[in-house]
């Protein structure tokens, strides 16, 4: 299958070899883009709290995260790290540092994979999108949060429609690439419509488009469920 997907292209490193891997073409749309976050305090106050030793557990929600985290300071060898998916932990194997997998992304899920984690203090880097149910999980189990955006995602200004006469399948990354790809209940019926988890499924939903398959959080995940 010839497939679209709406990836930034600042994380698309590997993503033509994997389709490959499942027998598929992928065509990346990237629908935005990587900016500097808004505010810069909370990235600094996150490394000055790493380079000095008070963070128990660093999650990474994207490789991209870790690349601007790791820009400015390197945690040291006893920190846990906590990567979602394979390409998040292999960018934290990069930079010689090993991380823990957690393959689905979801509130719960994390909270369960931490394990006991009361007076513990998580440092977390993201992009500008909150995500108050993941810290209220861990907060509600005594830990301690830091949040702090290491990139903000802006519009690119790139369609998907242009190329929905070409694919087979779309799938959408985010909800927040979905809302900026144009995409909309009329052209539903181009192309296999897929939603990467449960939040881009609502926002589809939302919107009009119901989404054929719905993955686990990962691209992976929804070529498995193509499969």
């Amino acid at each position: 299958m010839r497939i679209a997907l709406t990836k930034l292209e600042e994380k698309s490193e590997g993503i033509p070899e994997l389709f490959q891997r499942y027998g598929h073409e992928a065509v990346i749309v990237s629908t935005m883009c990587a900016a500097e976050p808004s505010d810069i305090e909370p990235l600094l106050r996150l490394c000055d709290m790493i380079s000095k030793g008070k963070i128990d557990i660093l999650i990474f929600t994207s490789s991209l995260g870790v690349e601007k985290l790791f820009e400015r300071t390197i945690p040291g060898k006893n920190i846990r790290i906590v990567s979602v998916g394979p390409k998040t932990a292999k960018k934290v194997e990069e930079f010689g540092l090993h991380s823990e997998v957690i393959e689905k992304f979801s509130s719960e899920n994390f909270a369960d994979h931490l394990g006991e984690i009361t007076g513990k203090t998580i440092g977390i880097a993201r992009a500008e999108v909150p995500n108050p149910q993941l810290t209220l999980s861990m907060e509600s189990k005594g830990a301690v949060v830091v949040e702090a955006p290491a990139y903000r995602l802006e519009p690119a200004g790139n369609s998907i429609i242009g190329v929905l006469d070409n694919v087979d399948a779309v799938i959408f990354t985010s909800a927040k690439s979905f809302e900026l790809s144009g995409f909309g209940q009329e052209n539903a019926k181009k192309a296999k419509v897929i939603a990467i988890g449960d939040k881009t499924a609502a926002a589809m939903r939302k919107h009009g488009v119901s989404p054929d398959l719905v993955g686990n959080g990962t691209i992976e995940d929804c070529l498995l469920a193509l499969a």
